[in-house]
């Protein structure tokens, strides 16, 4: 618009651009840009034309391999270098940017996701786009889709507003790639054909293009998404492509595209010990001189960078205008220190005595969950720490696990200053407050102590909270830089009642041991009843919950009594501990059931009563995600489990108005009367268990906490 306003962009963008570079980062290059899942990914074929035409003309292209070492060198040029990359080895780069790039002499590297090459498979993105473009135009879409996030406990209850691509992609985006991928292929009509053709460059057109001088580089197996994958996979998804790649290319492959540019805190050590000499991110920013070789940043290119509209033609001054923005920005340089640093997690626990080598069985509840995410933490990535406030009396014990450290020897009320010193002495990457005392003691010591990540896990409803406390949260929260809940009620809850943002709440579903809580045949079942003396004829209902308040067993004795004279053979086993045994046995006693209620106490036999069981009960008034609800359903037990939200999030079935003892005994009599009903409601059980259990939770909590100590989950 201003006279000699391009000129003067144009030469304001290179003004004083030595020694820096520029890299290029383009997907695909279409006749048609609006036939790409999202339109942002692509580049007309017009518009590369003139695209091309334009790096020939104002850059000096070179070969990825050489940009870094030629700015390095500091050599004379007359304008600035830059290199040309395309991600995802699309047939496109073949049919359509490949002829261009020869036209211009222009050198290119393309990095392949390897799985994928010669293939008919999709991105999970694209199949998503078109889901819900199928789920947009039906009445019942947004019940569809809700439907579908009710079948993984991770995910959080989707509405009509997550009909929208952009928004549920964010979403899915915050997991693992494999989470992910299920999710959209649940979300799949019955019956929807496969995908059909190949979207792909095929390994004769690799070939081609390798005898005309395009090099290759990796974008890991399967596009995976590195930040939110265990270390683990991450680490094979990167060494595997490159050997596959070495292997049908014939020639060393020393470069890595990072899917979408994410990077865990252990990424780049990880690319470095796969012996990548460069490594790409989506950072948009020039190259310099010092600029860390494992985490380069690029330019992004397409219609829309290049002409404001995804079909326009070029515009030059766009892509001067887009170089100028990014001018000052640094790329990361290289770190002083390249190997591999497990990741140091502080847990500010209590009881040191469910810490010990030997896994006590009887531990449960919050400290058996916690102990699960400790065990599936693999040292070669993690080093957890215990962090006490005080040791006990008689010390901490000698075969503690993990390394433990106490902020005080003294026996008295830790101070928040011996808190502070604690951890400004350990230096840990993340902490993580699990009860409410350390929620509201340790987090402001970590705040102070400028620890980077600090985690809040909140594992109930929040029944503990009084008018204090919500106003000391107002505080306490804004020092918290994410939060770990175990169900969707507590996320919903610290959303609705604390003002905490959704992007920041990481719904981490327990720990199950599928193996250890198998159902039960008749013959294991009259097996369990004999080893534990209980008659085998009996009608058995078992309740594993601590004597306390909050288990409301109460109500459980009542609605025994009121069962008992129509089911004689009824049998109430209470397993647990807690201060109101004694309470209970009077009550017991009061109301003349002793022949069908026990008190158990402490066991270690859980998963024997279970098997021996006919019905699991639980009456709690407040939950979060009830460790002893989810066995039962792991021991395809028909429930009888009180309506509040944790429980229904668990299964829709088996459940009883809460704190309505007379509505328990007529779920209990159902039950009872039709032994093959409850049969049938335990195998559903048992499939609903089994998306707690496996390899599935160590992987979840290894992701965990890299996406948080890497700001992925967060204000």
């Amino acid at each position: 618009m201003v006279p000699g306003g391009r000129r003067l962009l144009h030469r304001a963008t290179r003004a004083g651009w030595r020694p820096a570079g520029v890299i290029f980062m383009l997907h695909r290059v279409l006749d048609d840009p609006q036939q790409s899942y999202d339109p942002e990914l692509a580049v007309s074929t017009t518009a590369f034309r003139a695209f091309a035409a334009w790096i020939r003309a104002a850059f000096v292209p070179v070969p990825l391999a050489e940009l870094l070492p030629r700015l390095q060198q500091k050599t004379a040029a007359r304008l600035p270098y830059c290199a040309l990359t395309f991600d995802d080895g699309w047939e496109d780069t073949y049919r359509l940017a490949f002829p261009i790039l020869q036209q211009h002499q222009l050198p290119a590297t393309v990095f392949l996701p390897v799985d994928f090459i010669g293939t008919a498979r999709r991105f999970w993105q694209e199949v998503l786009a078109e889901q819900l473009h199928r789920l947009a135009g039906q009445a019942d879409g947004a019940e569809r889709l809700a439907a579908t996030a009710a079948q993984f406990p991770w995910c959080p209850p989707l509405t009509a507003a997550d009909l929208n691509f952009r928004r549920l992609r964010a979403r899915l985006m915050l997991r693992a790639s494999n989470e992910a991928e299920e999710f959209v292929a649940a979300l799949a009509a019955p019956g929807t054909p496969p995908a059909t053709g190949r979207t792909f460059l095929s390994w004769e057109n690799v070939a081609t293009m390798q005898a005309a001088g395009v090099t290759f580089g990796s974008h890991t197996l399967d596009h995976t998404l590195l930040r939110c994958a265990s270390p683990a996979e991450a680490e094979r998804q990167m060494r595997q492509s490159r050997e596959q790649l070495q292997e049908r290319l014939r020639e060393k492959v020393n470069a890595l595209s990072y899917p979408w540019g994410g990077l865990s805190p252990l990424t780049r050590a990880q690319a470095a010990a796969a012996d990548y000499q460069w490594a790409l991110t989506t950072q948009p920013a020039w190259v310099q001189p010092g600029s860390d070789p494992l985490r380069l940043p690029r330019i992004a290119i397409s219609g829309a960078q290049l002409g404001g509209k995804p079909d326009s033609a070029m515009q030059p001054e766009m892509a001067d205008l887009r170089l100028l923005r990014v001018r000052r920005r640094r790329a990361p340089v290289a770190p002083q220190q390249t190997a591999m640093r497990p990741l140091r997690i502080g847990f500010f626990i209590d009881n040191p005595a469910a810490w010990r080598k030997e896994a006590n069985r009887s531990v449960g509840g919050s400290e058996l969950q916690i102990r699960h995410q400790l065990e599936a933490l693999p040292p070669a990535y993690f080093a957890p720490e215990l962090y006490f406030a005080k040791a006990p009396a008689a010390g901490l014990p000698a075969d503690m696990y993990w390394p433990a450290f106490v902020a005080s020897q003294s026996r008295r009320r830790t101070s928040l200053w011996g808190l502070f010193r604690l951890m400004r002495r350990r230096r840990p990457d993340l902490v993580f407050s699990l009860f409410p005392d350390s929620l509201f003691r340790a987090v402001p010591a970590a705040w102070v102590a400028r620890v980077p990540t600090i985690i809040s896990a909140r594992r109930n409803a929040g029944y503990w909270k009084r008018a204090h406390h919500r106003l000391v949260l107002k505080v306490v929260n804004r020092m918290i830089s994410c939060w770990q809940v175990n169900a969707i009620p507590i996320a919903e809850m610290l959303e609705r009642e604390e003002g905490v943002p959704a992007n920041s709440i990481e719904i981490l579903p327990n720990c199950l041991d599928l193996k250890r809580f198998a159902p039960a045949t008749r013959a294991s079942q009259a097996a369990a009843r004999r080893q534990l003396d209980l008659p085998e004829q009996a009608w058995i209902v078992v309740s594993v919950a601590n004597y306390r308040e909050v288990k409301n067993l109460p109500l459980l004795v009542e609605a025994a009594a009121r069962v008992a004279p129509t089911l004689p053979r009824a049998l109430f086993l209470l397993v647990g501990t807690g201060p109101l045994r004694e309470s209970l046995g009077e009550m017991i006693t009061r109301l003349g059931v002793e022949a069908h209620v026990r008190l158990l106490g402490e066991s270690a036999q859980i998963p024997t009563y279970l098997a021996a069981a006919d019905v699991g009960c639980l009456t709690s008034s407040s939950e979060g995600c009830s460790n002893a609800a989810l066995e039962y359903l792991a021991a395809g037990l028909a429930t009888a489990l009180s309506d509040i939200p944790a429980n229904r999030a668990l299964t829709p079935e088996g459940l009883f108005a809460s704190g309505d003892p007379e509505a328990l005994a007529g779920l209990l009599r159902q039950l009872a009367a039709d032994p093959a009903a409850a049969a049938a409601m335990g195998r559903r059980h048992r499939r609903r268990a089994e998306q707690y259990g496996g390899m599935a939770f160590a992987e979840r909590v290894q992701s965990h906490f890299l996406r948080a100590a890497g700001g992925v989950l967060g204000r």
